[in-house]
C-alpha cells in the first residue's frame, strides 16, 4: 500500500523533459532516459544500463551481482574513485563510503519500497556533496557536480 500511495504522490509532482531547465539534466533525460533503446525489462536496470552507455562509464562500484551479470560493457569494478555507483536500496553508510568525483553518478534503487527507504533517500538528498538528483520513482540518479546548483528532479518515464 505504501508504494501505491508513494507512486500517486510521485506522479502528481513529476514532470517530463519540459520541466527541466538544467542543460546537463535535460540532455541526460532526452538523450539517455527517453531513448527508445530497451536494454532490460526491469525499469531500474534499464535506466542503469542506458546511463552506463550514455556516460561512457569506465570504473564502477556495483553492490549487486545480479546487475553485474547484466552489464555487457567492460567495467573496472573498484571502490576507489568510481565513475558510477549502484546501491540496491538507500543505505547512508554505503552511499557515503563511495569514493566519488565531480562526474560520478550513483544510482540508488528501490527508493520508495518502504517508509524507511524513502526516509533514507531524503537524507541522501540533503547531503552537502549531493548537488543533483533525478528521481524516476523506481530509483534515482545522484550527481556530485560542483558547477551545478543543488536541484532535485522527479521525472516520469
Amino acid at each position: 500500500m505504501f508504494q501505491f500511495i508513494a507512486h500517486l504522490q510521485f506522479l502528481l509532482k513529476a514532470t517530463n523533459q519540459h520541466g527541466v531547465h538544467s542543460p546537463f539534466i535535460y540532455n541526460y533525460v532526452t538523450k539517455c532516459l527517453y531513448s527508445k533503446e530497451k536494454t532490460h525489462p526491469d525499469k531500474s536496470y534499464n535506466v542503469v544500463l542506458k546511463s552506463i552507455a550514455y556516460f561512457k562509464i569506465k570504473t564502477a562500484f556495483v553492490a549487486s551481482e545480479k546487475l553485474k551479470k547484466n552489464i555487457t560493457t567492460n567495467l573496472n569494478y573498484t571502490k576507489t574513485s568510481v565513475d558510477f555507483g549502484y546501491l540496491n536500496y538507500p543505505d547512508l553508510d554505503k552511499f557515503t563510503a563511495i569514493n566519488y568525483h565531480n562526474n560520478t553518478m550513483v544510482f540508488v534503487d528501490n527508493i520508495y519500497s518502504s517508509k524507511q527507504t524513502k526516509e533514507t533517500w531524503e537524507q541522501i538528498k540533503l547531503l552537502k556533496n549531493v548537488t543533483v538528483t533525478v528521481d524516476v520513482f523506481y530509483g534515482a540518479a545522484v550527481f556530485f557536480r560542483k558547477e551545478q546548483a543543488k536541484e532535485h528532479f522527479k521525472i516520469r518515464l
